[in-house]
Formats: C-alpha cells, structure tokens, sequence
C-alpha cells in the first residue's frame, strides 16, 4: 500500500522552519517530502532539497522559481503554499496537507478506475489547470504521480517546472523538463512549435488514459521509446471506455492547434464534483487509514455521487472549439451551468493560453510503419537497457518523415541529403568519384551469390531495429545513425543490396521478423539460448531464431581523465563513490558489489544518463557504471572529449547478434560471410573505431554462438 505515512530516519530533520516534521511521506532524485505539524495542528507537507543541490546556485533558483509559482496558483485542486525559505541553507516550502493517495499508487494498488470516477477526476484538473493557466503559467508535467486523490476530489502538486508562457528558455539548450508518455511532441522537439497551455491539455490526456486503463497512451516502456512514439505513433486508445475515448484522443492531438480548449474540455465533462463517494471502495479504504493514522477528519463518504443521468449531455468532438476559437478567459466560479458558454478568444490571448496560432492543417506526423503493442512490458533476461541521451530518439520529429530509412549500397540514405561515402567507412569508389557496390549478385565467391533470389529481385533487406540505443543504433539529424546502421551500409555494399531500417518496440522485433515484415533484426539484440530456441523464462513461445554474433558487450566503468584513483576493476570501488542511473542492470550491478566489498560502496543515483556521467566530470563521484558501448561512447565525446575516459576494460560481456529467422538460412550465411570480410578487409574496425567501441570487436562472425 503506497499511501502510509514513513518513519523518520536516521539523517531525517526533527524540525523545518516553523513545522515539527514527523514522518515521511516520499522522496526523489531533488529532495524528500516530509509530514509536517504546524503549531495551531494543522498537517502540512513540506519539500526540502537534497543537502548537494542546496548548493547549487541554479537549482537554487529553480526551487525559487517552484515556490513563486505555486504561490500564483490556488483553487480548491491545488495544494496551496502556506510557507516557503527557498533561500534557507536547505531550501523548504510547505503545502497544505490533506490525507490523499497518488494516483500512481491507486492504480498501481487498486486497478484502473471506474469511467464515472475518471470523469470527476478529469473535471477537477480542468479546474486546476485553468487556475495554472490563468497566472500566465504552463504546468508542463502534469502526470500521474504528481496527482493526489483525495476525500475532496484530486490536486494537483509539484510545480517543480511550472513557467511562465512567455519564457522559451527554460532550461539549458537542448534539454527538455517533463515525463516521457505525458509530454507534448512540441516538448520533446528542440525546433518545434513554443510550449503553451496546449501541452498540459496533451498531459491530461495521457492521464485520462492511465486512470481508466493503467497504462499510458503510448505503453509502458523506457523514456527514450515513449518519447519517439509520443512523436511519431498514433495512441493506444482500443481499451477506453468509448464515452473516453473521443476526449483522450483529442487532448492527444499532435498539433497544439488542434487540441481542444479547456473551456470545450469543461463543456464536455461537466461540472467538478461532489466528490464524497467518488472513488472506488478500495481507493477509500486506503484513504480512510491514512487519515485514521494521522488524525485527520477528513474522510471518504460523506457525501453522495450525483447520477451519470444528470451530468452534461455529450458534445460531439467535431463542434468543440479549439486553441483557435476558445480558452481567452478562465472558467466561471464553481458551481458551473451545464454547459459553460465559451468566452470569444481576445484580441491579444493571455499568457498561458494558446494562440494566436497557425489555421489547422492534415495531420504531418505519419505513424510508425510497426505500431506497438499497447502495454507491452519489456522482457525479462539479458536484453539490453535503453539510455536516454540528448532525446536523440526523438530527431526525426522535425522533418515529419515517416519511420523507415533506407540505406544505398553506396552508403547515402534514401533521399537527397544523404551521407557521402565518403563519411561511411570503407565506401569502394569508381572512377566518377561515387561508391557502386558489385551488381553480380551470382559471381562465384560473393556473399551476394548467396543470397536468396527474392531478395536479390528486391533489391532490399529490411531491418528491424529499435532506434533508440545511442551509440548502436539512434536518430541524428533525421536519419539512422550508429555502429549497427554504419555496420548495415558496409553489409549492403559486399551485399549489392540497399538495408532499409523499419523501427519497433525492441519487444515486438522477433515477433515480427517471424512474422515476416523484416528480414534480419540489429538492435544490439543479446545473443542468448533462450532466443536461439524461442524461450521466455524457459517456457518454449515461438521457433526461436539465429543469431549472427557481431559485437561484445558488458559493463564498464568511466572515470576522470588520467584515472587518478587508479580504477580498473569492479574490486577497485570497494568504499568508493559510483554514480550510476536509477532503475538500471548497472545499479543492480552495484547493489550486489556493494553487499559483498570490504566497504560499501556509496551510490549516487540519478534520472538521466547526463547527470551521472557529469558528477563523476565534477569529481564528486568516482566513478560510474554503465553499459560498455554508452560508457565507451560517452567517456569520448562528453563536454567535447578530454574530460573522462574508460577505467579498465568492459566487463560480463555478452554477444550482441543479427537476428534471422530459422527458416532463411541462405540469408542468414550470406549475411555472415559478408560480415567475416568486413572484419578481414579492416572495414569493421574502422566503424567500430569511429563509434569508440573498438573493445567490442569479434574476431569472426558466429551463428548462435550466445550462452
């Protein structure tokens, strides 16, 4: 059960400006959230900041930044701020406290919720968002966990990057605040459209789909594939209730334009409330002990639901007026009439509102040509862990081009702009100066001569990948780049084929190379027993695949530049401070380590790939772990190169291999020996060694040589 009140601990403060702190309610990468008494009783939450980033002088005004929006904002479905020292030594703000489960955790503890609960949540965060929008702010991460269900309907909390509308840098270049699956395309693309009060509608849609179903509109997955989806894949909506489904999908629109205003959005869900028993008896229960264990009077049940049959009538959704038309004022005070008459948008909007913007065109952003599987959790065993760097996932966004890339024989994509040979490695030239792969597929001796004669008709291999694993396969420019997509032009040259890239979730991959929609699979796929025999925790599933093994991968450790405590090997961390990504194979690495050093080790853990490797540049940690090729990639080209290096070789390594179906074995050794003279010619080596993974090198190309 999520929602119990934490012991303090050892380290934990007894005292906090002028409240008693007396447990803990949650915590995170920024700082903890403590249960506070005021002196006149009054229970109150209060966030404080982690001791290193109180000395941090820019989050030092972010947290102030935090503070004087949530000030701004009130309602009764936001926590107001009863006191706030953002310029404390350890900077704190304290927010009205009320008995409430998130409603991440009601999910996660109780299941999806009733269509009839969904909609009084999602009339009470209209209400919160207009209260946001109306000061000239944008919420900007607007998620599950930062929604609390309580007694009294849902609140909002967490304005941790809540902003100005008028304000564009709200962070440094290239980075972009949010949640994977709850943020709008126009946040995840660094030249897309201004971020507006439309990108919070975008993140109530995202809610609206998890309440009702657990899941979000895109799946669960890791951030950096949510993030590509939310760009370029239509929602999963199929298992909404259908009186759901209109709404979630137009709050998901791509364009900004053509999401509805929220003024529509309350038209069409009613008023909020009341909300005595509107949550599901389970969810109750919960809040019930919670408010049991601290004394609070505040309680489910007191009063009574109104009937579904006395809400608003629907609105069908091709007559809701969008951002062009609507969302100039903010809503009437509570109660509302049925259906609120949208205000005329003014000549100059708000801040915080849409428009103006430009007239709604057809929808530019194609989906993926292998949609996912809505849900779809990741696989157990030794797949790889997908790291978000720079949201290079996200690249193809500002073209609008649809999910699949070919790559010529010559090494130049599909279209005019492409990679001269030039800057592909081992790109053969004729006499013109242009790289012409052999057009004798049949001579005798050629990997190309064994090829299977529909392929060699075609012309093309098609490849599944899910692009998405810098520096293996990921999206630069637009286009596919990486060692696997370098590797597939150098293939396609002693191939006298194109390689056209399809991308997919990594879990749907094999499924749909049996399937049929590609020929091989490169996605730093691990060669392992249970794939070769189509296993899935030894339970037989399919007919397995093989596996031509190209790449060896494990762990590593990145230090400092010249190394300065010598660190080589795991053994070598033994007291020592290690950075490492939360939610990682690498953090369960060093758990274990940890348990069984001389000294435990002690373990910073971070969100993003970015701020492990730049504490240990900073030199507050020693060292970190992660996944070889992102270490080895990394260590070379963060802040430019000439910051951090490799400590020591990789370590546990697995075979990464080129999947083929079973049935296709002269694809399978054509592509193999194909591979075994570019590992002989030098060609392999020069990719690897553009990609600074040379210590992944194979000496020879082997099928289903994995354990």
């Amino acid at each position: 059960m999520g929602v119990l009140v934490r012991p303090l601990a050892k380290g934990d403060p007894q005292q906090v400006g002028p409240f008693r702190i007396i447990g803990l309610l949650g915590g995170g990468g920024m700082g903890r959230v403590y249960l506070g008494r005021a002196t006149d009783g009054r229970t109150v939450a209060v966030k404080t900041a982690r001791a290193e980033l109180a000395d941090d002088r820019g989050f030092r005004t972010r947290f102030a930044r935090e503070v004087a929006a949530a000030q701004r904002v009130g309602g009764p479905f936001v926590a107001p701020v009863v006191d706030a020292a953002p310029h404390d030594d350890m900077p704190w703000m304290a927010t009205d406290y009320v008995p409430g489960v998130s409603l991440t955790d009601a999910v996660h503890d109780c299941g999806p919720l009733p269509e009839h609960t969904v909609r009084l949540l999602t009339a009470g965060l209209l209400h919160a968002l207009t209260a946001v929008h109306a000061h000239g702010l944008v919420h900007r991460d607007l998620k599950p966990s930062n929604i609390l269900l309580t007694a009294e309907g849902p609140r909002v909390i967490d304005f941790g990057i809540a902003h100005s509308a008028a304000d564009t840098a709200l962070t440094m270049t290239g980075t972009a605040l949010g949640t994977p699956g709850f943020m709008a395309p126009e946040q995840l693309v660094m030249t897309g459209p201004k971020v507006t009060g439309a990108a919070d509608v975008f993140a109530l849609g995202g809610v609206i789909v998890f309440a009702a179903t657990g899941g979000g509109p895109y799946g669960n997955a890791e951030p950096q594939v949510l993030m590509y989806r939310t760009v370029h894949e239509e929602p999963q909506l199929d298992e909404l209730p259908d009186s759901l489904q209109k709404l979630a999908a137009a709050c998901l629109a791509k364009e900004p334009e053509r999401r509805p205003a929220l003024p529509a959005l309350m038209a069409r869900v009613g008023a909020p409330g009341p909300y005595g028993d509107w949550l599901p008896e389970p969810v109750a229960v919960q809040l019930r002990h919670l408010s049991a264990q601290l004394g609070d009077p505040r309680s489910p049940g007191t009063f009574t639901l109104r009937p579904p049959a006395e809400r608003p009538a629907d609105v069908a959704f091709d007559q809701l007026p969008t951002s062009t038309t609507a969302d100039g004022a903010p809503p009437p005070p509570l109660p509302w009439p049925a259906h609120t008459p949208t205000p005329p948008l003014p000549a100059t909007p708000p801040q915080g509102q849409y428009g103006p913007t430009p007239p709604v065109g057809p929808h530019d952003i194609p989906p993926a040509h292998s949609p996912h599987t809505p849900r779809q959790t990741a696989s157990p065993g030794p797949s790889r862990r997908r790291v978000l760097a720079a949201l290079s996932a996200v690249g193809v966004a500002a073209g609008g081009g649809a999910l699949a890339w070919t790559l010529w024989p010559d090494g130049r994509d599909g279209g005019s702009g492409g990679t001269s040979a030039g800057d592909n490695p081992g790109g053969a030239k004729n006499s013109s100066g242009s790289s012409q792969p052999s057009r004798n597929p049949t001579a005798a001796g050629t990997p190309s001569g064994r090829l299977p004669k529909e392929i060699r008709d075609k012309g093309t291999v098609t490849v599944g990948s899910d692009i998405a694993y810098t520096p293996m396969e990921f999206v630069r420019d637009g286009e596919p780049a990486g060692v696997d997509v370098d590797l597939a032009n150098a293939l396609g040259r002693e191939l006298g084929v194109r390689f056209e890239f399809k991308n997919a979730t990594f879990d749907a991959l094999l499924a749909g190379l049996n399937a049929g929609r590609f020929d091989l699979v490169m996605s730093a796929m691990a060669d392992t027993k249970d794939r070769q025999e189509g296993r899935v925790n030894g339970t037989k599933t399919g007919s397995g695949v093989d596996l031509i093994d190209y790449f060896r991968a494990g762990l590593a450790l990145v230090v400092r530049k010249g190394n300065p405590e010598g660190i080589k090997t795991p053994g070598d961390l033994s007291g020592k401070t290690v950075a490492v990504q939360r939610g990682t194979l690498a953090r369960d690495y060093l758990d274990e380590l940890s348990r069984k050093a001389p000294k435990k080790l002690k373990i910073r853990e971070f969100d993003s790939p970015a701020e492990v490797y730049d504490d240990v540049a900073k030199g507050r940690s020693t060292a970190c772990l992660d996944d070889f090729p992102v270490a080895a990639h990394t260590a070379a080209a963060h802040s430019g190169g000439g910051v951090l290096e490799l400590g020591g070789e990789q370590f546990d390594p697995l075979l990464y291999g080129i999947a083929v179906a079973k049935t296709h074995t002269a694809l399978r050794d054509a592509v193999r020996e194909a591979l075994d003279r570019l590992i002989m010619n030098g060609e392999y080596a020069k990719i690897l060694k553009k990609w600074y993974v040379e210590d992944g090198a194979v000496t020879r190309a082997v099928v289903n040589g994995g354990r």
